[in-house]
């Protein structure tokens, strides 16, 4: 095509920025003409109750619910699905931000809409969700500022080998029990769902243990291993030494390395030391506790798992039902909202026009530029 051009056109840099607005206005007027056949397909699919639906697609308005959940990273909150993003600002005049880190993790969960339960395998969703945690931190911030600094977000930066060098932003977007949600999917025979505890030392990932879903908002089909949470290393406060008999030898250089105040990773793969793999957590002085109290148990490392009281059989729901609502595999719509069905497609409405308008006047001016250049030779 380049070629092509060029022996009409001389190729300079509004030539080049004609063909960039080209091809991204074609882009958003087609995604927005798919937004579009989306938003009808809503519109003319009728919102069934869980007892009467049948297979097919299908919308059911109802609260989330299950027998166990797992811990989001940041906020450290009970939820069936989370997604937590951290953003970084680049080098440079622009400042743009760039993502580096990404972490989705889900189970099996239950909607419930007063008529019945009804299984809901989240992988492969167009996620809606409302954000429980947005924070931004400067760079000086890291530095000065240490015991400020949220530990889970410590924890988890740490998981991902971000190094807090520049500016930060983090988001954590989460489903949460007795939630109200919109879904829309595909009712189907169960292919193999169960709803199982988070088991995170399971050597191959199946259809009932969680998932980790890649970036963007829709999770992709294929499955892998959970990020493996890091050794968490508590210095207790106060002018007493900690106790380091039961510490580990690295446990012990990452604590002295941690009270001298470096944190530079080079610093610590020098010492033998993975920053990546240990995170440091400073502890406030422990609470007197009386001769008759139970001893406090143990924090256990994120994500945890909360069962029910039964962990073996939960009270309330079929681990194993016969129908399950997830992502058909003729028909792609599969949406999860935590708007209702008419705030969701009244959004989709508003998101699609803008797209189809935008990109057609985004082609339009890329053509006029492109016929303009051709004009001046």
């Amino acid at each position: 095509m380049t070629v092509c051009l060029s022996l009409f056109i001389s190729i300079n840099f509004l030539t080049i920025l004609s063909l960039i607005a080209i091809a991204g206005g074609l882009y958003f007027f087609f995604t927005g003409f798919h937004l579009l056949a989306r938003k009808r397909l809503l519109l003319t699919t009728p919102t069934s109750k869980i007892r009467s639906a049948a297979l097919g697609l299908v919308e059911i308005t109802g609260t989330a619910g299950g027998p166990y959940t797992i811990s989001a990273p940041i906020t450290g909150k009970p939820c069936f699905l989370y997604r937590t993003t951290a953003w970084q600002q680049r080098d440079g005049k622009k400042q743009e931000w760039e993502r580096v880190a990404d972490e989705t993790l889900h189970l099996p969960f239950f909607i419930d809409d007063s008529t019945g339960q009804l299984l809901i395998e989240p992988l492969g969703a167009d996620l809606d969700l409302h954000r429980d945690f947005r924070e931004e931190y400067a760079a000086s911030f890291f530095s000065s500022n240490l015991d400020d600094v949220p530990p889970r977000v410590s924890v988890f930066l740490s998981r991902h080998g971000v190094v807090p060098g520049r500016r930060l932003r983090v988001e954590e977007r989460s489903i949460k029990p007795e939630e109200t949600l919109f879904i829309a999917g595909t009712l189907t025979e169960n292919p193999g769902v169960q709803v199982r505890p988070f088991s995170p030392r399971r050597d191959s990932p199946d259809n009932d243990s969680p998932r980790s879903d890649g970036p963007g908002n829709s999770a992709p089909n294929n499955i892998s291993e959970p990020f493996p949470a890091p050794q968490i290393i508590r210095l207790a406060s106060g002018t007493a030494p900690a106790s380091t008999q039961e510490m580990s030898q690295q446990a012990r250089i990452a604590a002295a390395l941690t009270r001298a105040g470096i944190t530079s990773p080079e610093a610590w793969s020098a010492a033998g030391v993975s920053y990546q793999s240990l995170a440091v957590e400073e502890n406030e002085p422990p609470a007197t506790v009386s001769a008759n109290a139970e001893p406090p148990l143990p924090e256990a490392s994120l994500p945890e798992v909360r069962p029910g009281e039964d962990q073996a059989k939960p009270p309330g729901f079929n681990l194993n039902p016969p129908v399950v609502l997830m992502k058909g595999a003729n028909n792609p719509t599969f949406v999860i909202s935590f708007r209702s069905q008419k705030e969701f497609v009244s959004a989709l409405a508003w998101k699609s026009a803008a797209m189809v308008w935008g990109g057609g006047a985004l082609t339009l001016l890329g053509l006029y530029m492109l016929l303009a250049q051709m004009e001046l030779l």
